[in-house]
């Protein structure tokens, strides 16, 4: 008998993570054991499996393999393609890029922290952008999300897209103020068996217009939701919080799940980029959101939890689920935490700005330590996966954060959170090995126990 892995696995390693198996129809990675890597590159529609030389372990991974739809019977002449053979890439591993592939912008948001309505970014040439592409092929990502400004505003948006998929690479999702979603891009992606998230900025009823600085945005973006929904598409929402809108939390939900909507992310708006421009005025203190948290996760729960919603770091729950989870607890409160990487999401999430620059996250635009990331444009990504100010930053453990910061050293929740989100240390304190006011403020306030009462009651 012989086994053939089917076409859309490929095998792969990184450097320190030697053996995976990526299924390209989703851009994920499975890392994998020496004995099921071994018994995966048994399965090339070459090797009998038959053969006594065989391992009873490998024998036993292959029918786990076979059950599970990974490979299956080689019955005729295929053979494993070149393309699916083993390859290690010569960098770190990184899972995913979120890719600004343009700074520029159809709206005039009072919060970008991009400054997109004047394009201060810029972006990228088609020429520059089809060599992201091959770089990003060259490290082995094998998944991404666009983003802009308002990425759909790029003539050549499906020239980049069809790049991207020449390399088997996954775009999961595509974000938008959902202004230029229509039938025909829609049409354009299905021609292509693609069909992404689109998650749209809408930040709260009635309110929405004001912060994205163009009327008709409200209706514009539950145009849009009404359009994916009936098109099969799903949809996610990232709303920015402020002291104008925090009172339409329950109101906006409500809406959103009406429209189809599967998820909710909200966040405060930060003091950078355009916002700085209101002084402060409607910038939500820790107390403020914690409270408005609290108080909008009862009516959230009596709901029946309507969508997936995660309120920041302070609290995340899956549709229709009775169960929730808090982000801000990163780690299980043990010593051995404190060889763990400050931020899982930045150790594996890669944020490729508008300019080319390399940033932990796209929070930390217009940042302090956004000039001392290196540009995929000039240093190449290879070399920014093995060595680079970007690769130390996204790999700091927390070790070298408690040697560096007293607050949180001393802290009885070091173990817990970390020193919180490193974007919010940065902009509240200037310095990324800091502390995030509102996460420390979360735990010190006894938050978790205010929510977990909420769900014994």
């Amino acid at each position: 008998m012989r086994y053939l892995l089917k076409e859309w696995f490929l095998l792969r390693g990184w450097e320190l993570l030697p053996y995976a198996l990526v299924d390209t129809r989703v851009g994920r990675a499975i890392f994998l054991n020496d004995s099921t890597f071994q018994a995966l590159s048994f399965c090339d529609g070459v090797f009998d499996a038959d053969n006594p030389v065989l391992f009873p372990i490998h024998r036993q991974i292959m029918a786990e393999l076979l059950k599970n739809e990974i490979i299956e019977e080689a019955r005729d002449q295929r053979r494993l393609s070149d393309f699916q053979k083993y390859h290690r890439f010569p960098c770190r591993y990184i899972a995913t890029a979120h890719w600004s592939i343009t700074g520029k912008c159809n709206y005039r948001c009072r919060h970008c922290y991009m400054s997109a309505p004047d394009a201060k970014y810029g972006e990228l040439s088609r020429e520059q952008c089809l060599d992201v592409v091959e770089q990003l092929a060259q490290a082995g990502i094998y998944r991404v999300s666009l983003t802009g400004g308002e990425a759909l505003v790029r003539r050549d948006f499906f020239e980049i897209v069809d790049a991207l998929r020449q390399k088997s690479i996954c775009i999961f999702q595509i974000y938008s103020n959902g202004a230029l979603i229509n039938e025909r891009l829609l049409d354009q992606l299905e021609s292509r068996g693609i069909r992404p998230d689109f998650s749209i900025s809408f930040d709260g009823i009635g309110w929405h217009d004001w912060l994205r600085g163009v009327e008709g945005a409200e209706k514009k973006a539950l145009d849009a939701f009404k359009l994916l929904q009936k098109r099969g598409f799903p949809s996610s929402v990232e709303m920015c919080l402020h002291r104008a809108n925090i009172h339409t939390l329950e109101e906006t939900i409500l809406v959103l799940a009406g429209h189809g909507v599967r998820s909710v992310k909200t966040s405060p708006a930060t003091d950078a980029g355009e916002w700085l421009n209101e002084k402060g005025q409607y910038t939500l203190t820790a107390e403020e959101l914690c409270e408005a948290y609290l108080a909008f996760i009862p009516k959230y729960k009596a709901a029946g939890a309507p969508l997936s919603l995660m309120l920041g770091g302070s609290f995340c729950c899956d549709k229709g689920s009775d169960k929730y989870w808090i982000p801000f607890k990163k780690y299980d409160g043990s010593e051995k935490m404190v060889r763990q990487t400050l931020c899982r999401s930045a150790r594996t999430t890669m944020y490729i700005g508008a300019d080319g620059r390399l940033l932990p996250c796209i929070p930390l635009t217009g940042s302090s330590l956004q000039e001392e990331m290196p540009k995929i444009t000039e240093m190449g990504l290879i070399q920014a996966l093995s060595e680079s100010k970007y690769l130390r930053a996204i790999d700091t453990r927390l070790n070298e954060l408690l040697a560096h910061n007293e607050k949180c050293n001393a802290c009885e929740y070091r173990l817990t959170c970390g020193g919180g989100c490193r974007a919010g240390a940065l902009f509240t304190t200037g310095d990324y090995l800091g502390c995030d006011e509102y996460t420390c403020y979360f735990f010190k306030n006894k938050y978790e126990e205010k929510i977990r009462a909420i769900y014994t009651e």
